[in-house]
């Protein structure tokens, strides 16, 4: 019984090399089939890992530049720190631009910036040109709109409409800001106060 069993393992074992070696061959010719498109395909992807580590590298190194130049420009502005930045990373610049303008209240630049493809800066550029101009009816178009300074702009527009002595309409453009905003506390002071000093 003993030699039978060691028989039937030995048969099982040559078949299992058997079936091994026939992978081997397969595997091997496949090989030889197809070596040439293999080796250019993992070409292709060390190309592509280069590549991608070289542009990391680059947009890196490129943020680091603008960030020092913006930084620069924040404790002394220069001409080349702002053409660096400009050219290292224009979507900051246009920042930098935004925040120059309004604290110096320059209404060309925040004109320029309304046109900006970037459709934040563009809305609190479009939102800060009508609040610095106080245009009623720009703000009221602000305000419609669903924008990053929605709030800002119904808040404004009440105060222009409250100091014209028009406080029922300020009340229902102050009544649309929500809790969850920034401006709702100032809608809340504004509707119990008033702009009005003698109140």
């Amino acid at each position: 019984m003993g030699a039978k069993e060691n028989i039937e393992y030995i048969k099982e074992e040559l078949s299992s090399d058997e079936k091994l070696l026939g992978q081997l061959i397969k595997t091997e010719r496949f090989f030889k089939k197809y070596k040439k498109p293999l080796i250019a395909l993992v070409g292709i992807g060390l190309l592509a890992l280069a590549g991608y580590g070289a542009y990391d590298w680059k947009h890196t190194r490129d943020l680091a530049a603008a960030n020092e130049a913006y930084m620069q420009l924040l404790h002394s502005p220069s001409k080349e720190a702002e053409d660096l930045l400009a050219s290292k990373d224009p979507k900051l610049y246009r920042l930098y631009l935004y925040q120059q303008a309004v604290r110096k209240k320059d209404a060309a630049t925040l004109q320029k910036l309304a046109a900006s493809d970037d459709p934040i800066i563009s809305d609190m550029a479009k939102y800060h040109l009508a609040a610095l101009k106080s245009d009623l009816a720009k703000l009221h178009e602000i305000a419609l709109s669903d924008n990053v300074v929605r709030d800002m702009a119904l808040l404004d527009e009440a105060i222009l409409l409250d100091k014209k002595g028009e406080e029922k309409k300020a009340r229902s453009r102050l009544a649309r800001i929500g809790k969850e905003s920034p401006a709702y506390e100032a809608a809340q002071l504004l509707k119990h106060y008033g702009t009005k000093v003698s109140r």
